[in-house]
Formats: C-alpha cells, structure tokens, sequence
C-alpha cells in the first residue's frame, strides 16, 4: 500500500480531536454514534489532504472477494477462538457484558427509526475505520523501510481498536482484547485491497451478521 507523506504536525490535534470523538460518543446517545464518522473524516483530511485522501479511498484493487471473504472469516474465527479461550479458563465472565446498546435497541423501536438507526450505525463503522487509518497509515509512513513495518501497524492498529472500545464493554479487559485482536485481519485488508474500502467494507459485513437478526425482526 503505497502512502504519500502525511502532515505530522498536525498529528497532535488530531488525536485530540479523536479523543473528543471518542468521548462524546458514548456521552450523547444515538446522535453521538455519527461522530466519529466526522471526526474521522476530518482527521484524515487534516493529516492527508483532500487529493490523499481521495485516492486512499479509491475503488479496491480487483478481485477484492476473495480478500474480503478471507478477512471476514479470519476476524469471526479469531472472535469465536478467544471468547472460548476466555470462558473455558475463566478469564472472565463475559455474561456480565453489556451487549452494543444501540444494536439491541434496533429490535426495539419502529421501521423508520431502524432504518435511521441502521444508516448512523455505518456511518460509526465508517468512522471507525478512518480514525484508525488517521493514526496507523501516518505511523506506517514512517516504519515502511523496516522490514515488519507492516506487521507493527496492523499490531498497533489492534491495540487502538481496543481502546476506542474499552468504554464501550465497561472496561473488560478480555472483550477489548478480543474486539481489537477480531480487526486486525480488516486492517491488513486495507494492504491486499490497496484501499481503505477493504477495512470498512469488511468492517460492517462483520458487523451485519450482529445486526441484520434484530433489524428483521
């Protein structure tokens, strides 16, 4: 994945601005879950330009199934692999969990507002995927010339994902763990697809076999 050189003086404010988006998330329900959406697209403006980022959103490089596929199985295999490793040792008990508030609340409310509900959701998942590239593509800049430059990325980019979840799961670690190890392999999609629409396309497939159940019913 070729990246251009991206603007490092403007790394701090926008990890400032991505700590607000992240906060206010969870501090405003339902129209807080369209932040990061704008909060993430600002920040890749900010560290990339406009041309940049155009181009780190081109079409996917083709025949993008396959690596689709592969990143969304790899994903649920590491989720499935991890929740039973935390149970069957007692790592912690993961019935105490609260499940994602606004998924459960799509069963509970009218077709029009599942369907607002549903396209915020996205725009969350977009959002996601564009704070995490604001972070990791400016730091994989610099580590390209190492020969695991790539892999220390996708790591990284595991790790933040996490953090941006911790509140989310009321900061258990084994589910955070488990959240940000399950995204690594829509991380490195980004590389095989050459576009950052591997990550975010694989994000909300991932995502919609969670939602789509509540969203039919």
């Amino acid at each position: 994945m070729i990246i251009n050189k991206p603007n490092i003086k403007a790394f701090f404010p926008v990890l400032l601005i991505i700590i607000f988006s992240l906060y206010m998330t969870n501090l405003i329900p339902y129209i807080g879950i369209i932040i990061p959406f704008i909060c993430g697209l600002i920040s890749i403006l900010i560290i990339f330009g406009k041309e940049e980022t155009i181009r780190l959103l081109k079409p996917m490089r083709k025949p993008f199934f396959r690596p689709l596929s592969v990143a969304v199985l790899l994903s649920f295999t590491i989720k499935i692999t991890l929740v039973s490793i935390i149970v069957m040792f007692r790592f912690s008990d993961i019935s105490t969990v609260q499940n994602n508030g606004y998924i459960d609340g799509i069963a509970t409310i009218g077709f029009a507002q599942k369907l607002i509900l549903f396209i915020t959701l996205l725009l969350s998942m977009i959002g996601e995927e564009l704070i995490l590239a604001s972070i990791i593509l400016p730091l994989y800049y610099f580590l390209k010339k190492n020969q695991y430059g790539w892999v220390i990325s996708v790591l990284l980019s595991g790790i933040i994902f996490s953090l941006m979840h911790i509140e989310t799961y009321n900061f258990n670690f084994w589910i955070c763990i488990t959240v940000g190890l399950s995204h690594l392999p829509m991380t490195h999609v980004w590389k095989s697809t050459e576009s950052l629409r591997g990550g975010i396309y694989s994000h909300i497939i991932y995502n919609l076999f969670s939602i789509l159940p509540v969203l039919v019913l």
